[in-house]
């Protein structure tokens, strides 16, 4: 009993000094052991992604004949269908460049689009988010949206050589502003991510809803992102409202609860939005060239 003793005693002030250790060690140190660590696993995360889409291969290779052909037929139909919604949209964009040219209206950010496969889901009680296998060498950058077609999936929080980490919409991490349905006056309301119950399905927290707004009858009203701060493009839509809105303890806002516009928990591939072009905040944060002064004069 004695020895039992000594050795969870020996443990525990192992285990303290390790932790003040960690803590005492420069932060430069403890970032280089976080993304050695983050790239030691790379490699089990992309064989993992590459298994399950190999077992998926499979089991599309195993159909029959006909449901292949009939599946083809149907996706035929849909190529056809998209690619004459494609020229209608290329229409419209050029309709739209001509008008803020002879207004004069400054254009929005441009994006690359670059799509990722899901590795890994952390989708706990506290954390939600997803490791996807791309990272600083195909030119992400932390701070980049991510979208599944027109909706939100998340915005990239971390970046390391070849993967990166995603923290969803649901993400306590999570802030975005956007637009209501319904409401003529476009105020702006905040939508930001919480902790939630391990058994439930991920919710966000759509708040600073003004009180005279109502949901549209009969129709779920949908939550749209603003484009404002120059991190998500406008009109993306981020999920919808739950159950209407209620008033919040002071009575003088609203709050309600937003369902995400994909199934989180399911996603296979994502679109990974990267600027062309730098932000203003990143252009002030960039040091200048003191090299070239001939280039101002």
């Amino acid at each position: 009993m004695d020895n039992n003793r000594q050795g969870a005693k020996a443990s525990y002030v192992a285990l303290v000094f390790f932790i003040g250790l960690w803590m005492l060690v420069p932060s430069a140190v403890r970032r280089f052991n976080r993304e050695a660590f983050a790239e030691f696993q790379a490699p089990a995360l992309h064989l993992v992604g590459k298994g399950r889409d190999l077992a998926r291969y499979w089991e599309l290779k195993s159909r029959s004949p006909e449901e292949l052909a009939a599946a083809s037929r149907d996706l035929a139909r849909i190529n056809a269908a998209l690619e004459l919604k494609i020229h209608t949209l290329d229409d419209a964009r050029k309709e739209n460049v001509r008008l803020r040219e002879l207004l004069r209206y400054p254009s929005s950010t441009e994006f690359v689009t670059l799509v990722a496969r899901v590795s890994v889901r952390e989708t706990s009680s506290w954390w939600q988010r997803i490791i996807i296998r791309k990272g600083r060498s195909d030119g992400v950058v932390p701070g980049c949206p991510v979208v599944f077609g027109d909706r939100v999936i998340g915005r990239v929080s971390i970046v390391h050589l070849t993967t990166s980490e995603v923290d969803l919409v649901t993400s306590p991490s999570f802030r975005c502003t956007a637009f209501l349905e319904g409401d003529e006056q476009n105020n702006v309301v905040h939508v930001s991510g919480g902790a939630g119950l391990s058994l439930t399905a991920p919710r966000a927290l759509v708040s600073i809803i003004p009180v005279e707004y109502n949901p549209p009858a009969g129709q779920i009203a949908k939550v749209m992102t603003t484009g404002l701060g120059g991190v998500f493009p406008a009109h993306l839509t981020l999920g919808t409202l739950e159950s209407g809105v209620h008033s919040t303890a002071e009575k003088h806002l609203q709050e309600g609860v937003l369902t995400p516009a994909k199934e989180l928990n399911f996603i296979q591939e994502v679109s990974v939005l990267i600027p062309k072009y730098p932000t203003a905040g990143e252009i002030l944060l960039t040091p200048a060239d003191n090299s070239k002064p001939e280039e101002f004069r």
